[in-house]
């Protein structure tokens, strides 16, 4: 093979292996909605907590439906193996959906709902995975910004946190993405 085939097939590879990573992020198996036992940050955030001083939760408004569950079919419900089997209730990975390729029923919604609002996270027992009307003391929060070592955290002091969700990725969801989400939590996690 010459240098110009070898160089195109190995380029070949890392692009199918790349796009295989980004679809499978989010599937690393125990997690609590919002993480597995992997412990630390891997995106940007590092250990600095949110600053929720600077967040206005009330506009836009959100809706569950439009906006929160899209993302959450997209990067969380992406397979039976991450949080998309509404089949095996698990409390370190409840369930967020089915993929993106389904329509989501109100019986998916209904069982979203059950599994991780107002519910107590598996890592921060303390802590709601999504506590209603409050997201800076919603643990899926810590988990989608990459502030796993934010003093918030009692998990924190132990690195046993988990990880940065969607797992497989870098960087955190974009900050939009994450923003609909800490606004959806602060209008009150409604199932609109």
């Amino acid at each position: 093979m010459g240098n110009k085939s070898a160089s195109f097939f190995f380029g070949s590879l890392l692009a199918i292996a790349s796009a295989s990573m980004v679809a499978t992020a989010g599937c690393d198996g125990g997690s609590d909605g919002t993480g597995g036992a992997g412990g630390g940050t891997g995106g940007s955030a590092g250990s600095a907590c949110f600053d929720y001083s600077k967040f206005d939760g009330t506009t836009p408004a959100v809706s569950f439906q439009a906006d929160v569950l899209p993302v959450f079919q997209r990067s969380c419900g992406v397979a039976t193996s991450c949080h998309g089997d509404i089949t095996s209730p698990n409390e370190n990975r409840p369930y967020f959906g089915p993929n993106k390729d389904t329509t989501a029923t109100q019986a998916d919604i209904d069982a979203i709902f059950a599994d991780i609002v107002d519910v107590d996270s598996f890592y921060e027992p303390g802590m709601k995975i999504v506590k209603t009307s409050d997201p800076e003391n919603s643990f899926l929060m810590f988990k989608l910004d990459d502030t796993l070592e934010c003093s918030a955290l009692t998990c924190a002091d132990n690195k046993a946190c988990g990880a940065l969700m969607p797992q497989g990725v870098s960087e955190p969801l974009a900050l939009a993405e994450r923003d609909a989400i800490r606004r959806w939590i602060a209008q009150g996690a409604q199932k609109n």
